[in-house]
Order: C-alpha cells, then structure tokens, then sequence
C-alpha cells in the first residue's frame, strides 16, 4: 500500500483533488480508530504541498485530523497517553488516576497502585514536556491533592511494605512532574513544600537519591525556589567532604587507613611514603605514620596499613570501627577483584555510614552501583577509565588535614605526571557522571535517565506479557528515543568477549546500534542485523528492532537481542553450529542477559519470550547454576550448550528440530 504522501501525490496528478479522494484519505487515517502524530504531520505537508487544489470543502474533511485539541476543562476523564505505546492510564475528573476509561476509580488497592504506577511510568517515558502540561490550574491542583495519602512514609490502606515504597516512588515522579507544569507561584511553593518533605521523609536512600538528583536535573529545580531547596538536598546526594564528622566526633584526631597494593606496585608505594616522612612503625610491618598540624585545625595524625593485595578481600577492614578509609592501588581484573570482593563482604546495619572507599585501578565505574547497593551510605572514590598515576597519599592526607572538601581534592585526585592529563576520578561530587553508571532499582536502566523508580509493578503478569506483543507507535521510528536500542548494542558487544560461541565473530565490538525500524505490513521480526563492510576495518553489524516494540522494557530488549544476534548469526550464514545447539545457545544468551541486573520478574520475562519465539520449556534455573559456576565464559560456551541438551526431553529436542521453532510468532 502507498504511503500517505504518495496517495494524495497521486490524486494531484490530474492537478485537481476531488471530494471522494479527499475523503478517501480521511477514512485511510481514521481506519485504525486514531489518528498519529506521523499522520497528522503527512496530512501538514500534504494541505501545503497542494494548497493549491484543494477546495475550501475538501480541505475542510481533512483540517479537523491536524487541529490540536483544546486543553482538557476541569470534570472531564483525561487519557494521559492517547496511544496505545503505554499501558493505558486515565485522570479522572477528581484528580485520581485509573485504568478504567470511564474515569471509575480503581475496585481495589491493587488497581489504584496500578493507575499510579502506570502514570509514573508514562512520565519516565516522556521525551519532552510534561505529561500535564496544558492541563487547568483546577486540575493540577486536584491531583495534587490526590496524592497526599501516597507521599506519606505510612503504607496506604491494603498496600504492602514494597507496594507502599513503590507508591511513594511513583507519587515522587508524578509531583515532580506536576511542579514542571505549574507556573502558579502559590499552588508550586506548595508542591515543592510536600516534594522536600518527601525526600527527607524517605527511609530508603536510593530512592531519597534518586529524587533529589531529578529535581536537581529537572527545569522544576532551575527555578529559584526549586534550586534553592535543590541545594539544600544535595548533600544527600553529593557529601560536598570526607564524613569528617564521623571521623572527627568526640575529640578523635587520628585518621586510620587500610590500603592494599598490587604486589607489583607495592615497593614503590611504600618508598613514596617513606621519601614524603612517614614512619613505619615497626621495621617491616607496613603500617606508617604521620603527624599534620594545620593552622586553625590542629594536628590531625594518620595512620596507614600497607599490605600486597587483590582479589577478593579488598573490604576486609570495612566492619572495623577504627579504620575509616579503605583503599586499593592495583589491577582490576576486569573488574572482578572489586565485585567478588563486595560480594565476599557481609552487609553493614549502618550502610557504610562514615567510610570512604577509594579505589585507583582500571574503569572502577562499572562497580559503583555495586557498592551502593550493599553500602548505600558509604563514600565512594574511584576511576572513569584506565588508570596510570599512583595515588598520592601524602599530599591527598595533607588536604584531609585542611579539612579540604571534594572540590579540591577531586582536581587533586586527577593531577597530572607528564603523560595523563584527563579528569579520571569520579568522587562524591561527580553527580552527573555516577548517574549514568548507577542502576539503584535494577531495572536495567542508568539513574541518570530513569525518572521512576522501580520497587514493584501491581501485575507483573499483564505488564510483562504485553511487551512482548507488537503495538502500533503514534510517532515515526526516527522520533522515538533510541536509548534503549544503543544499551543492548553495547551490552551484546560486551557479552560477547565472554562467550565462548559469539567471541569468535564479535570480539572486538562489531554490534552497531542503527535504532528503531517501520515495519512492513504482515512483518514478524523483533530485531534485524545487517553486515554492512567499512574500508580496512571488519564488517560492522547495524543492529534495528522494530518500533512496534518500542514499548518493551529495557532488560527485555537487551535480553531478545541476544537471542535475536544467535539466531541472526546462524541464518545469514556468519556463524554456523548445530541447529538445535544454536537454539539453546541462543536461550543461554537470553538468560544471561537479564542476569545482569536484579530485576525482579526474570521469570515472568524469560517464559514469555519463549512463548512469543515458539519454544519448548527450558529450565531458566538450569541454565542460571551453568552461569553461576562458569569462572570464563560468563555469557555461554559450547560445553553449557551440551549440558542443557542433555536436560531436554526427548520431545523438546524434537520440538527444536522444527525449522518454525524458535522464530518469531507473527502477530496480525
């Protein structure tokens, strides 16, 4: 079928548009009971284009589909999202959110948390404006008023523990979406008044963390009230200094540190300490010392323990009261000594309130969100990229000593030596960029885009299932947000160095995000791969998933992907196993991939995507104790494709010998 521009381009060609033509593309656009923004913006350009053929009649069948609606009055039932690229969420005349169209409000518990959750995922989801932008003072205000059972630290009537948290976190959303669209001076101090309130109310610190940093990156924080209690709140977020007053509390004026250093670094680091007069308190026992005295501070003495070190024993000090900085020059081991080394480590009842962390070693970004995790209130210190300057111990306690906050010893950290000159470490203070690497509600997606945060959903069941369904976008695919697509990309070029099958043709990252695709009428694939040759380099393959998912979940995404490439791989011909093998090794990549973050419906994402690929039951618990025990290749290898063959029944392994097993099942 011709595109929109095309039929009406083709009704001009006789340089005259009739009524019936006019018409005929009305009833084109309205054939699927809406009308989208692509179409709306084809209709634009068409009236434009052939301005001159129109009649004053047949422009008016066709003016109504492109004229904005008014904003809504106060008692009328709002759907927040007219597309169906959501799951479907209503404002009801008196500032409830619901499912229901008729603006009933929820039946039961369940369903109101729903309606709110829904509304705070749509406002994630938003790539411009507020979602109540437009709306009427009264409106607003009404909503407003909603929320307040919600923004309590008290669980509402018929919410559980984890219900309750979610609820506060969608009601975070929405109130801060509220103050984006509210210029009314006296009904915004308000819900700034009840947003602050919120946050210092909230007993959990990654989402007390997670609302002060988006009103801090929100024009709602720009203004000079909200900046100003933004301000206020950030040093929840961002300490702006060491926990001094921690170290320092009742008359202490001694610093202790725990430092372990590779063994090949080791020499060297105790000759500096050494040259710059620290004394070893024993000959050969490693732990040294020295006395500072700053004017208007006093002596501060430091104490530090040097050992050769790695592996996973990095934080064995932590539960120690008396050590307040641990530390760590060495390698990184692909990141491993830092992880196995928090995982080896119990949980503190205060969080790590108190200690700082510093690690100088290879891209010790990657593992903040790990820490925060198991230490929500510790400070962290560590590395952007790879790592070459020895850390300075003596010049960084002599600003300790200073009482020196993080704006000064952060330039400090990242000095030059004659050869690096870049800003490498990331501290307390580099707000942005820990954004971008923490994942606090592992849900697969940074912190830095993520506006709600995830607890729970009210039915993981219906929310799941329906991503894996296509759903017809009310925008063209080159304006919908590709930041989904480009993680997976960069998530199957790093899953790939570790898998034993897809490392042989993408070691050295080939997978190019390409974002999203239209598809053709009666088109079944999720994902496509092309293999396009660049001159002198290896082929790349441009990667695009279907905008008709668009909808679907960042780990789900990611996760088919991986599926998706295996199956790519095998197909065009590029990698060629066993077809049964490359089924399963195609499961195991999808298995692997919603192993990486903690997300809380694995199950419920797994099964579905074997229902919507035609599969036969796999035993995800199975493949995840082959993933647990594998210490190389993390993300599959031809052994684990033998083993979990060997699982299958006969009738299964029957079932993946069919050549439609495993593809996509095509939905009209």
């Amino acid at each position: 079928m011709p595109s929109i521009r095309r039929q009406a381009d083709a009704a001009a060609a006789d340089r005259t548009i009739t009524r019936a033509e006019a018409q005929s593309l009305v009833d084109r656009v309205k054939s699927d009971g809406k009308v989208t923004a692509y179409e709306k913006t084809q209709l634009k350009t068409i009236l434009n284009v052939h301005k001159d053929l129109f009649t004053p009649e047949t422009e008016a069948l066709i003016r109504p589909l492109i004229t904005k609606t008014p904003a809504p009055t106060p008692g009328q039932v709002v759907s927040l999202d007219p597309t169906p690229s959501q799951r479907p969420v209503f404002l009801a005349a008196d500032g409830t959110f619901t499912i229901h169209a008729d603006g009933k409000a929820g039946r039961t518990p369940a369903e109101k948390g729903d309606a709110l959750f829904r509304a705070g995922e749509l406002i994630d989801n938003a790539k411009k404006e507020s979602l109540f932008t437009g709306l009427p003072k009264e409106t607003r205000q009404k909503v407003f008023e909603q929320l307040a059972p919600t923004l309590s630290t008290t669980a509402p009537a018929g919410f559980d523990a984890r219900q309750a948290i979610q609820a506060r976190a969608s009601s975070g959303t929405v109130l801060l979406a509220l103050l984006e669209a509210t210029p009314e001076a006296d009904l915004n101090a308000k819900m700034l008044t009840s947003y602050e309130a919120l946050v210092r109310n909230e007993p959990d610190q990654r989402l007390k963390e997670n609302l002060i940093f988006h009103l801090s990156n929100s024009p709602a924080g720009k203004t000079a009230a909200g900046k100003a209690v933004s301000d206020k709140l950030m040093d929840q977020l961002a300490p702006l200094k060491p926990p001094y007053e921690k170290w320092f509390a009742n008359g202490n004026n001694t610093v202790k540190m725990d430092w372990q250093v590779g063994d090949e670094f080791i020499g060297g680091f105790q000759s500096k300490l050494k040259s710059a007069g620290w004394k070893e308190t024993t000959a050969g026992s490693g732990t040294f010392t020295k006395t500072f005295n700053e004017p208007g501070v006093g002596e501060t003495k430091f104490e530090i323990r040097t050992k050769i070190g790695g592996g996973s024993r990095l934080l064995e000090k932590i539960a120690d009261k008396s050590v307040n900085i641990i530390g760590y020059d060495g390698h990184s081991n692909w990141g491993k000594n830092q992880v196995s080394s928090i995982n080896n480590t119990p949980a503190l009842p205060d969080g790590g309130d108190g200690k700082l962390y510093l690690s100088n070693l290879c891209v010790g970004k990657s593992q903040i969100d790990a820490f925060k995790e198991k230490f929500p209130k510790m400070q962290v210190t560590t590395t952007y990229g790879s790592s070459a300057v020895d850390t300075d111990i003596d010049g960084l306690a002599k600003l300790m000593s200073k009482r020196a906050g993080w704006d000064t010893i952060t330039p400090f950290l990242d000095r030059t030596d004659g050869h690096y000159d870049r800003n490498n470490f990331l501290t307390p203070v580099s707000t942005l960029q820990r954004e971008k690497v923490l994942d606090r509600d592992n849900d697969g997606q940074a912190d830095y885009l993520d506006k709600h945060f995830n607890f729970s959903t009210f039915n993981v069941p219906e929310d799941t299932r329906r991503e894996f369904r296509p759903v017809k976008q009310d925008r063209d695919p080159t304006m919908l947000d590709g930041t989904k697509v480009n993680i997976a990309a960069q998530v199957l070029n790093t899953v790939s160095e570790f898998s034993g099958i897809l490392r042989e043709v993408n070691e050295h990252s080939r997978v190019i995000a390409g974002g999203w695709f239209e598809p053709k009428a009666g088109e079944a694939e999720v994902v496509k791969f092309e293999k396009v040759a660049v001159p002198g380099k290896d082929p790349e393959y441009r990667m695009t998933v279907n905008a008709r998912y668009s909808h679907m979940s960042e780990e789900a995404i990611r996760a088919t992907c991986a599926y998706e490439l295996n199956r790519w791989l095998q197909s065009s011909g590029e990698q060629r196993l066993d077809p049964v093998d490359r089924k399963i090794a195609a499961v195991i990549s999808f298995a692997q991939s919603l192993d990486i973050d903690e997300g809380f419906r694995d199950d419920e994402v797994f099964n579905n995507f074997l229902s919507r690929y035609n599969l036969p039951a796999f035993s995800r618990d199975d493949i995840q104790t082959l993933l647990d025990a594998e210490h190389h290749d993390y993300a599959g290898s031809e052994e684990m494709v033998a083993t979990i063959k060997g699982k299958l029944s006969a009738t299964a392994l029957a079932e993946l010998k069919k050549p439609e097993v495993g593809e996509p099942v095509r939905f009209l």
